[in-house]
């Protein structure tokens, strides 16, 4: 099963670094906010060809964090987010050629904390929930 094109105006997220070499995650929005998008392909697997639970934390915090510092930022353009826990539960695995559609929302927020929870899943079918305590900071 070969995945359709991303939606029109999704762009990748998180290009450099360890986020680049795990995805390509792209992300955008639709009717319900913030949408992240990634293929599972054949480098996401694990020994049993299902996605690997790291994978999907490693998502996860992707999404969790794209989702804090966009939210920060509505407040203070300088402002940085940093994870301080990330709580991850499996509920289904992935399979190859899968599409994952990842959301986050944030539940509540502090000047200098933000709570968020999330989902990854394929279709109707959730694949892990999580939730997770970000730190707020201005710029230095």
């Amino acid at each position: 099963m070969t995945a359709s094109p991303f939606p029109a105006g999704f762009t990748q997220v998180q290009t450099e670094g360890f986020g680049g070499f795990a995805g390509p995650v792209m992300g955008g929005t639709d009717d319900k906010g913030p949408l992240f998008l990634m293929d599972i392909a054949y480098q996401h697997l694990n020994g049993a060809d299902r996605l690997h639970g790291g994978m999907m934390m490693s998502l996860m915090s992707i999404v969790m964090g794209e989702v804090a510092a966009a939210t920060a930022k509505v407040k203070d353009a300088s402002a940085v987010t940093r994870p301080l826990s990330l709580n991850c539960d499996f509920v289904s695995a992935g399979e190859t050629d899968e599409r994952i559609e990842g959301r986050a929302e944030v539940t509540r927020a502090t000047r200098s904390v933000m709570f968020i929870s999330g989902t990854l899943a394929v279709g109707p079918r959730v694949l892990m929930t999580a939730t997770g305590v970000y730190a707020i900071k201005a710029a230095e």
